[in-house]
């Protein structure tokens, strides 16, 4: 008898409440309750510009105002680096600002978007953690783990921390274990998991990157379980999935050289200071245990905690301990790719090095946990008597403590409308992008500045310059026209002059002189300019997205959807290999 039906004498008198699709949407409903709650402080008082939420505001903004412009994907941020423009989304994932522009384009204001986007990833990481759990459990011990994973201390901090990207690319963690354990036996599953890919690479890259290395080896002690061609065609998934968003992915790579790309990887000391066990992150910090130390702290204790009971009340259950051993190795890898014992491997690689932080896995990290904390609570239910009573409900009490931490941590930080006794880093500037974004007064990182022609890291932007300047010699420049993707001024040179643009170069842009197209010169600092003889001159400045890079990229994104087609129409005839 399941773990629900030992319960389901409390619905007796209604039996409408019992119909089970009334229950799981309960559920769903409670999950949502859960991610209001945990987001509330953001919803009622505003952002609090701390970490990265600084780029998210600036980005939505922009992002959002070129798409009301016409232009469907914005790769060219105009305004940024002091109206320098910046080619971010050639290189950053565009999906959650797209999501962030559905809000702003109906009205929601920035603060509000905010709000309705981290709500939204919240629900969504809960609600994918219960889809994977369904699969395996019944619906208590899959409520619990999805209730753990959306309260884990790590979702805590990206919540105060404005890890707008990270929070949806975590929600998506779940969703692509369920996904794959679908695939190996129900070949039209795969057809989704093409889509889980393509989604996770255009919403966070250095998630992708993690959880692509971390799947692979999965689905490697898959073999001898299951035949090969099954998980064979499990993993071209996800090279299709990858395909499918070539038209994003190949100039994100091929483009990198044309960047100060390498900024990345000394931010904050460089990946290496950022490992637990460094001096900036010990395992167990002296002091104020707080922030990202606290979390993983804090999140390792309930794991411990989670497996001594399975370990003291189901021992006897030869399965769910199995599982429950598989789980602990997992999370005990992840544990030790994020600390310093793991530095050698870290330091073969500049690409993994190009994840800046490698305690970026804590997600995956509380993923473990969460999985563990529904196996532990599935192995209770179906123990009989009293027994069970105790470890569940510390079970219950530690999902309380995990929710009166986040609530806390949110509590404890300034906010716009609502600031306490704290205060917000550079609230003037913060000020600037919620109320003021347009009026080239917002920087941008510093990686995705375009390099100078020597391969040298461009200086840093200079705020209010004009948009077109006379460097040498006598000219009037009249500006006729400053779009995003399109300026148009006049020049009027009495002598010869050399005529700077205050945009970065950037090979997607194309200078015209009276119709003409013009080669167009790199500035000292990375900006563009070119030389007028004495004249009346009509200049055009355009940006072409079709680079060399995106025209391949496109290419292969086309290809690839032929290749979806045919592996669509495979996998649709291909039977079960239960069947």
């Amino acid at each position: 008898m399941s773990n629900y039906n030992q319960f389901s004498f409390l619905f007796k008198k209604n039996q409408g409440l019992n119909h089970p699709k009334i229950i799981e949407f309960g559920a769903i409903l409670f999950l949502g309750l859960i991610a209001l709650f945990l987001n509330s402080r953001m919803i009622r008082d505003g952002v609090n510009g701390l970490g990265d939420l600084f780029w998210h505001l600036t980005w939505v903004q922009h992002f959002s105002q070129q798409i009301a412009e016409g232009i469907l994907y914005p790769r060219w941020i105009a305004g940024t680096n002091y109206g320098y423009g910046s080619p971010t989304f050639v290189f950053y994932p565009p999906l959650a600002y797209y999501i962030g522009s559905v809000f702003k384009l109906i009205g929601l204001d920035i603060e509000q978007t905010f709000s309705a986007l981290f709500t939204l990833a919240i629900f969504l990481s809960g609600l994918n953690f219960y889809i994977f759990a369904r699969s395996q459990w019944d619906k208590i011990p899959s409520l619990v783990g999805a209730l753990a994973f959306m309260s884990a201390p790590p979702v805590a901090r990206i919540l105060s921390f404005g890890g707008l990207t990270t929070a949806f690319a975590t929600a998506l963690i779940p969703l692509g274990l369920y996904l794959t354990n679908q695939s190996i036996t129900k070949p039209k599953w795969r057809i989704a998991l093409v889509f889980f890919w393509a989604t996770l690479a255009l919403t966070h890259l250095p998630s992708l990157l993690l959880y692509t290395i971390i799947w692979f080896i999965y689905t490697l002690f898959l073999f001898p379980q299951h035949p090969w061609k099954s998980v064979l065609a499990t993993q071209v998934s996800a090279g299709i999935g990858f395909g499918l968003v070539c038209f994003y992915l190949i100039p994100a790579i091929l483009e990198q050289s044309l960047i100060n790309i390498d900024y990345m990887t000394d931010v904050k000391g460089g990946w290496y200071e950022n490992m637990l066990g460094s001096s900036s992150l010990p395992i167990f910090p002296i002091g104020e245990i707080k922030y990202l130390n606290y979390a993983f702290v804090h999140q390792s204790v309930n794991i411990l905690i989670g497996f001594s009971l399975l370990l003291i009340f189901c021992l006897s259950q030869a399965k769910i301990i199995r599982k429950a051993l598989f789980w602990f190795a997992f999370i005990g890898v992840i544990g030790f790719l994020m600390s310093r014992l793991s530095a050698p491997i870290w330091a073969i690689s500049s690409t993994l090095q190009k994840v800046q932080f490698p305690y970026r896995l804590i997600m995956i990290y509380s993923f473990g946990g969460a999985a563990l904390f529904g196996l532990t609570a599935n192995g209770l239910l179906q123990k009989r008597g009293w027994i069970k009573i105790f470890p569940l409900a510390l079970l219950i009490v530690l999902l309380i403590l995990n929710l009166k931490y986040t609530y806390r941590l949110s509590r404890s930080l300034p906010t716009t409308q609502n600031p306490g006794r704290g205060v917000i880093p550079n609230l003037e500037y913060l000020q600037t992008i919620i109320n003021d974004p347009f009026t080239d007064k917002l920087t941008d990182v510093g990686e995705y500045r375009p390099l100078l022609p020597d391969g040298s890291s461009p200086p840093v932007p200079i705020i209010n310059q004009p948009q077109v300047s006379v460097e040498n010699g006598e000219a009037e420049v009249t500006i006729d026209d400053w779009g995003s993707y399109s300026r148009k001024f006049t020049v009027a040179a009495e002598t010869p002059s050399l005529i700077r643009i205050r945009t970065y170069h950037y090979p997607a842009w194309h200078l015209s002189v009276n119709q003409e197209e013009r080669p167009i010169d790199i500035a000292e600092d990375s900006t563009m300019q070119f030389e007028l003889e004495p004249g009346s001159y009509q200049i055009e400045l355009q940006y072409r997205q079709w680079t060399k890079a995106l025209v391949l990229g496109t290419g292969l994104s086309v290809a690839s959807a032929v290749a979806f087609i045919i592996f669509s129409l495979f996998n649709f005839k291909t039977k079960s290999p239960l069947n």
